[in-house]
């Protein structure tokens, strides 16, 4: 069994790569790692996105169970 690292691109290309993409595909790129390695404002960025769609999904989660 394999530890699988990503090393996470510096702040302004990972900014880049956020805005060039939809929430969901940003976070599933990084999600399937076991670890990250990177600078700490690319980490806070990353785990306050990954934060967001966790949201996103939760309050989807309630939508579709509400049966609204």
């Amino acid at each position: 069994m394999g530890f699988d690292n990503c090393y996470i691109p510096n702040y302004n290309q990972l900014v880049e790569y956020y805005n060039s993409v939809d929430l969901e595909t940003f976070v599933k790129r990084f999600r399937k790692y076991d670890s990250w390695t990177g600078d700490s404002d690319s980490m806070n960025f990353l785990e306050t996105k990954v934060k967001e769609y966790e949201e996103v999904i939760d309050s989807d989660i309630g939508f579709i169970n509400n049966g609204v």
